[in-house]
């Protein structure tokens, strides 16, 4: 299965939606699961999960892992899930895998390189976990061609009415194949969750993240999953109890848009 993230704006959540989705899923299904991103130039995606200097003085730096040795594979070789766990970084053992981005920066030169083999690179990592996550954000012809192989698209708005009304008016075609997150969610905005649906008609296809400072931090410090596993248990008189609720409640309502029996891989206490 693939889950393609992607907002008609900026700073609209699609790489903390997508990062933190995928540890909940993690954390809490009998699932494997990949998560990358498209971006030929600085992504966020890496530095949500890990430390910045990692990040900039290894990570970005290896030649043997990340999407640009894979892709480099997967042009001459067939892919199976034992080559493609050599390109990954480890998040959670046996869980949840990084395929870092590219280390690219001219854009007319990623965009025909990743076009040529993309379907290969995607059918081969579909077949290798049972849910790969793409954070698409931005606008390019490789975005466009990883929407028309994705089972789902999770559009990430926020309760601005011109990105609200931008995305309805431009991009109806797609909502068929949609589900939507309300990022920095307050649920006393005239724009709540209520309103938005009947005004879009988004009956049964709207979640909601609220905004969270502890939350917000984390993700820039690099210290996304510590903080989600030591909330995961967070109670109602805690401070994090709404936003680990809603990012489960999310986290399940993705699944089911994706026909996954929860109940059977959903791990238990």
């Amino acid at each position: 299965m693939l889950a393609t993230f992607w907002s008609n704006f900026h700073q609209s959540g699609t790489t903390s939606n997508a990062a933190a989705l995928s540890v909940m899923i993690a954390l809490e299904y009998r699932l494997r699961l990949l998560i990358t991103h498209n971006q030929y130039e600085r992504s966020g995606l890496e530095t949500t999960f890990l430390d910045r200097q990692y990040v900039k003085n290894e990570l970005m730096n290896s030649r043997d892992v990340g999407i640009d040795a894979l892709s480099g594979f997967v042009r001459y070789n067939k892919a199976d899930k034992d080559n493609i766990l050599t390109f990954t970084t480890t998040l959670i053992n046996k869980k949840l895998d990084m395929l870092a981005g590219t280390t690219i920066t001219n854009k007319e030169l990623y965009i025909r390189d990743m076009s040529d083999i993309v379907e290969n690179l995607l059918a081969a990592v579909k077949e290798s976990y049972d849910l790969v996550i793409i954070d698409a954000s931005g606008e390019n012809e490789l975005k466009d061609m990883i929407i028309e192989q994705s089972d789902i698209i999770v559009v990430n708005l926020t309760q601005n009415y011109n990105a609200l009304e931008h995305f309805f008016q431009q991009y109806r075609n797609l909502s068929e194949k949609c589900i939507f997150i309300l990022s920095r969610y307050d649920k006393d905005s005239r724009l709540n969750r209520k309103n938005i649906m009947r005004r879009y008609g988004l009956k049964d296809k709207l979640a909601v993240i609220p905004y969270n400072i502890e939350y917000s931090d984390a993700c820039m410090e690099g210290k996304l999953i510590d903080f989600l596993i030591r909330n995961l248990k967070a109670d109602r008189e805690d401070t994090n109890f709404e936003l680990i609720t809603s990012l489960r409640d999310a986290a399940e309502f993705l699944l089911k848009k994706l026909n996954i029996n929860i109940e059977l891989k959903k791990l238990g206490d």
